[in-house]
């Protein structure tokens, strides 16, 4: 059984601080009722993060086009409390969803304030808060509970799946079908520590320290301006004086090895993957392909991400555009001509579409010739 400090105890109730009874009342509502002080600590975060972080709006005033392309793209909408989703409104409309695995309906509850789903198969089961929703919705969206004080949490069993438009099985939680009456395993994976901040580290410009709970108010959410580039707050005020110049770039990403290191604290490379890894799960990471790629190794430190994607923009779906850019190197009756087919589709045999699950599939990155 996983007990959460303050949080869901797996035993028919609401869990308090020490001392306290279950009521059966969630924790939310009794915290807003007798709300502590603010820890000094919590407070030096705040105070540090407004000092260092100017937000998006500030920088869109001089970076309009950078700023409205950041807007399409899915790092701007990649984490959103969940009572605040348009998902949300859809599943409250829908207010049920039956397990496909196992013999569990779940039933969906929330308003303006809070989202919680509860077990109705098992009334027993005490219901569980939601508190963030995790990526774009391009391939898919997972939401999570986080409890503040333990900093553990749950990732639900069920997810917005983009191939169906719909909610789904969470990918990969086909292994966790068997799971302990009454315990939190009945609505996901447990996440522990490290696996909250990984979680939300991956989907937010920053997260508190590890030292402090992590809190709504603690989070500057999405991928935003300042997760790439670094705290512009000095910045954005010496702009505002007509010196912007003297405020110089915290984050070397004109170097092109030095800006694709950016994209690989979330999106993956050999040292950060797992080694059990298979191979319709390695295409999930695209920097860990494109590493191993000769396009990439005989570039001499020329070739990243950026290359062929607007780290700024969504992903383009133009397939001629990203032809074009391979045949800036693999020009026709050159050299590096494709000897099969010259004037066909690149990425269709070097870079094919993998399925992983559910009907998601990713462009394998390792940019090669088909076997």
């Amino acid at each position: 059984m996983i007990y959460l400090t303050g949080g869901w105890d797996g035993t028919g109730g609401w869990s308090g601080v020490e001392g306290e009874a279950s009521t059966g009342e969630e924790p939310s509502a009794r915290r807003r009722a007798s709300a502590p002080p603010q820890d000094p600590q919590v407070a030096a975060w705040k105070s540090l993060v407004a000092k260092n972080f100017a937000g998006d709006a500030a920088c869109a005033s001089c970076h309009a086009e950078q700023a409205e392309a950041h807007r399409r793209s899915g790092h701007s909408h990649t984490l959103v409390p969940m009572h605040q989703s348009q998902w949300a409104k859809a599943l409250l409309e829908s207010a049920v969803y039956k397990d496909p695995r196992r013999k569990q309906t779940f039933q969906f509850q929330g308003d303006d304030k809070q989202f919680v789903v509860r077990d109705i198969s098992q009334p027993a089961t005490p219901a569980m808060p939601v508190t963030w929703l995790l990526g774009s919705g391009a391939h898919a969206q997972t939401p999570i509970w986080v409890d503040e004080a333990s900093q553990r949490g749950v990732e639900m069993r069920w997810s917005y799946l983009a191939p169906i438009e719909g909610i789904g099985l969470t990918p990969d939680h086909d292994r966790f079908d068997d799971y302990p009456e009454g315990s939190v395993e009945c609505y996901g994976r447990p996440l522990d520590h490290a696996d909250v901040r990984a979680c939300l580290g991956c989907h937010a410009t920053v997260t508190p320290p590890p030292n402090l709970p992590i809190g709504e108010d603690l989070i500057v959410p999405n991928v935003g301006c300042e997760r790439c580039h670094g705290p512009r707050k000095q910045h954005v005020v010496l702009a505002e004086q007509g010196l912007a110049e003297q405020a110089k770039p915290l984050v070397p990403l004109d170097d092109p090895q030095a800006a694709m290191e950016v994209c690989v604290q979330c999106h993956r490379d050999a040292d950060s993957v797992s080694p059990t890894a298979t191979a319709e799960e390695l295409v999930r990471f695209q920097p860990y392909g494109l590493k191993r790629s000769r396009c990439f190794t005989e570039s001499d430190g020329r070739m990243s991400c950026s290359t062929c994607h607007d780290p700024h923009d969504a992903v383009a779906t133009d397939r001629s555009a990203y032809i074009a850019r391979c045949q800036q190197c693999h020009q026709p009756n050159s050299p590096g001509d494709c000897p099969q087919s010259p004037a066909g589709d690149c990425i269709e045999c070097h870079m094919p579409a993998v399925p992983w699950t559910a009907g998601i599939e990713f462009h394998d990155h390792w940019i090669r010739s088909p076997e």
